[in-house]
């Protein structure tokens, strides 16, 4: 009888805890292997159609626009970005950091952050917009890619707008719980390591320079020289950078380059490191327990490697520069969130011992050691994340005069040779990705004349 009720008070629990998320016992980055392993593939996008309609949906939804982008199927791209972006406008109310949301779901406590509804992150959000525009770059159509750059470079400003608030609201729950996230700061110093020169998890300097060039293009020197700008902040010690900005300062004024085209390679280099499980022993008022926890390691991430483009008979060569490092925004991001993971997870100790000892107390040994393993089974760190996004977005360019250019791009994995039309004054732009074993080109339509 006490074995059968034991049982009972484990599937009870399992119930209770809301298992809508597909990363519940399974975790993400095992799920992910099947479709970053060879993203041009048609293989991964049944697996990844499986998981839309969970409580993990919109991770799906990203990992699936990402991939059938890559794979060439754009119109299934654009479908699966635009059912994200859906899903960001229905839990932007609930689904940001606040001290209100930080406990609310009684699942996760009970069980692990798994069992919450995966909430897109700011970088990955801006990330999703910049493959949408990149997707109706490809179509030509020129109306919608200036919205969703416009939409990527909106994400960036609300996002500047409220994360010192956010961060400022998790410190404060963290206060009222009696937990003091500086004790932990030594066990987390592989995020801060991981995280390197990046400051904030939504300063993204790719996304403005792609938008730049495509404001260049059309004659928008203003809006360009404002994007550019903005990713010489990021990263002021940049030549190319600061060689575009002093150009946009000219077109401004009149002194347009006669007699040339821009050439623009955009550049995703190999894919960002997953999260790892870290278990930390966490004081609560019943004593030490042991809770997994996500961070990233420095270890994981792949050295910056650019791609070389060289005009075959022109003699210019250029190479791209990093002006985002995914992986970096990726642990940056993580450490933000690190006081509400604190407080939850100290929280979710609590519970456990609580469920543990009410299982002793109403069904005796065999209830307490039933949830006992419950409880260590369960005890596993939220590793979810966008894992086909590159590890490093770079960049460079040319200016060539018009016509046909042949050119040879190289890099450490493999190269490939092209041929790139150009016209005065308009924008070539040659999206590059290197995937496992391949590296993806696709020249998109030149922009250029007045939007």
């Amino acid at each position: 009888m006490l074995v059968r009720n034991g049982v009972a008070l484990l599937l009870a629990m399992v119930l209770l805890s809301g298992c809508a998320t597909r990363s519940l016992f399974q975790p993400y980055p095992s799920q992910a292997r099947a479709w970053t392993a060879d993203m041009a593939a048609d293989g991964p996008a049944p697996l990844l159609k499986k998981g839309v309609d969970s409580r993990d949906g919109v991770l799906y939804l990203q990992e699936l626009g990402r991939v059938r982008q890559l794979g060439g199927a754009i119109e299934d791209s654009e479908s699966a970005f635009r059912r994200a972006f859906d899903h960001y406008d229905e839990t932007d109310a609930a689904a940001r950091l606040r001290a209100s949301s930080l406990v609310s779901n009684t699942g996760a406590l009970l069980v692990n952050d798994n069992a919450r509804p995966y909430v897109a992150p700011d970088y990955e959000r801006i990330f999703a917009h910049a493959y949408q525009a990149l997707n109706y770059w490809r179509e030509n159509d020129v109306t919608a890619t200036a919205v969703e750059l416009r939409a990527a470079a909106n994400e960036q400003r609300v996002a500047a707008d409220r994360r010192d608030d956010e961060i400022a609201d998790a410190q404060q729950a963290a206060r009222e719980e009696g937990v003091a996230p500086a004790d932990f700061d030594s066990h987390f110093a592989g995020l801060d390591a991981a995280a390197g020169e990046v400051k904030a998890s939504f300063q993204n300097a790719w996304t403005f320079y792609l938008s730049a060039l495509f404001w260049e293009a059309h004659g928008e020197y203003n809006d360009a020289l404002v994007d550019y700008k903005k990713a010489l902040e990021i990263h002021p010690d940049s030549a190319m950078l600061q060689e575009d900005v002093k150009r946009l300062s000219r077109a401004q004024d009149g002194r347009v380059e006669r007699g040339k085209g821009l050439v623009a390679v955009v550049y995703e280099q190999g894919l960002v490191p997953a999260r790892r499980e870290l278990s930390l022993p966490i004081p609560t008022p019943h004593g030490i327990f042991a809770v997994a926890f996500p961070t990233y390691s420095a270890g994981d991430k792949p050295r910056p490697a650019p791609l070389t483009v060289a005009v075959k008979d022109g003699g210019e060569t250029a190479r791209t520069e990093v002006l985002t490092d995914v992986g970096g925004l990726a642990a940056r991001h993580l450490r933000e969130q690190l006081p509400g993971l604190l407080v939850r997870q100290t929280l979710r100790a609590t519970t456990k011992y609580n469920l543990q000892k009410k299982a002793n107390d109403d069904f005796g040994p065999v209830g307490a050691i039933i949830t006992q393993i419950f409880n260590v089974v369960s005890e596993q760190a939220d590793l979810r994340s966008w894992l086909s996004l590159p590890a490093y977005a770079q960049a460079t360019r040319l200016m060539l005069p018009p016509g046909e250019h042949r050119l040879e791009l190289s890099t450490p994995g493999g190269g490939a040779s092209l041929t790139v039309p150009v016209v005065e004054q308009g924008v070539t732009v040659i999206h590059v990705v290197a995937t496992p074993g391949r590296l993806i080109t696709r020249v998109l339509p030149v922009q250029e004349g007045p939007l």
